[in-house]
């Protein structure tokens, strides 16, 4: 799946408190682009939103490293 589609699908399902099947596509999309940033991002504000910081920590300095990292 393309980074565009995972997102916007993610999105959509997260608006409509599926925040499971969001999840689901957004680490199926990482599995082919791991250090994509606005994935993580997206992901860890997934997890936020299930109430699960501690996994949500990681991924969003993980895209930040990786944001910075493409910015240089």
């Amino acid at each position: 799946m393309k980074v565009k589609s995972a997102l916007e699908i993610s999105e959509r399902l997260a608006s409509w408190e599926m925040l499971d099947d969001a999840s689901d596509v957004l680490q199926n999309c990482l599995n082919a682009h791991p250090f994509h940033p606005k994935l993580l991002q997206r992901l860890g504000r997934i997890r936020l939103a299930q109430g699960r910081p501690e996994e949500a920590a990681p991924l969003l300095e993980q895209a930040l490293a990786h944001h910075r990292l493409m910015a240089d």
